[in-house]
């Protein structure tokens, strides 16, 4: 995948990137890059240590930019290679302004406060961590998230350009390669129950973005199955 290809979207932690490249990638029928999905692969291949949450807002911020800029190579090296077509957009809190290719096409949330720990306070995360989530998206110049998800979709999508980008797509093919990172991340999660989670329909409707709700073990069977992973209005 040539990089001229991909579409960005970077910003603060809860700032709804995910929701927003899955809703787009979908729509248009791109692939889909999730950078939070390649935590454990990519954690197997570097190795380091695990974050110190003792340490101060400030010091949190310093081994984030640092992670980012390690983790970096690997994200490059993941999108280099997905398939030629169609593009892709890539999403995750590790892409910061400066290490996005220049004249790429790109968005970067910046998420209030209010929201960051509304949100971490909904993960059940550690105060510091909203604390150091305030301080990073003060990191990044883009656009504010302001408003209700469903316009921030098309917020986002009215910043992004498709033309000249390839487009030809095997869909069923697409989707079960992002469906097969997701259960590779699950796979590697030490903190993994068995409980469902959203694979991506795998069917060839055009535009298709219906989620399914199932565990790991349930995916694993599906894959067996000719029809994969299909949504019930999708056969």
């Amino acid at each position: 995948m040539d990089l001229a290809n991909v579409l960005f979207i970077g910003g603060g932690p809860g700032a709804g990137k995910t929701s927003i490249a899955g809703a787009l990638a979908y729509r248009w029928d791109l692939q889909l890059y999730c950078v939070d999905r390649q935590t454990y692969e990519h954690h197997h291949r570097l190795g380091g240590p695990d974050p110190d949450w003792d340490r101060s807002p400030e010091e949190l911020v310093d081994d984030f930019v640092a992670a980012s800029h390690r983790r970096w190579p690997l994200v490059l090296e993941d999108i280099a290679a997905l398939p030629d077509s169609p593009a892709a957009i890539a999403e995750g809190p590790f892409f910061l302004p400066e290490l996005v290719p220049a004249g790429s096409q790109s968005v970067f949330l910046v998420p209030s406060e209010e929201q960051i720990r509304r949100v971490r306070a909904e993960r059940g995360s550690r105060p510091v961590v909203a604390d150091r989530d305030v301080l990073l998206a003060q990191r990044f110049d883009g656009l504010p998230v302001d408003r209700p998800l469903a316009a921030m979709i098309e917020a986002v999508a009215s910043k992004f350009s498709l033309a000249g980008l390839p487009r030809a797509i095997d869909r069923p093919s697409v989707r079960r390669a992002e469906n097969d990172v997701l259960a590779r991340q699950l796979r590697l999660w030490p903190g993994y129950g068995g409980w469902p989670v959203p694979f991506a329909c795998e069917c060839d409707t055009p535009g298709c973005g219906e989620l399914v709700e199932i565990t790991l073990t349930e995916y694993a069977n599906r894959v067996s199955d000719t029809a994969g992973v299909r949504h019930a209005s999708h056969g």
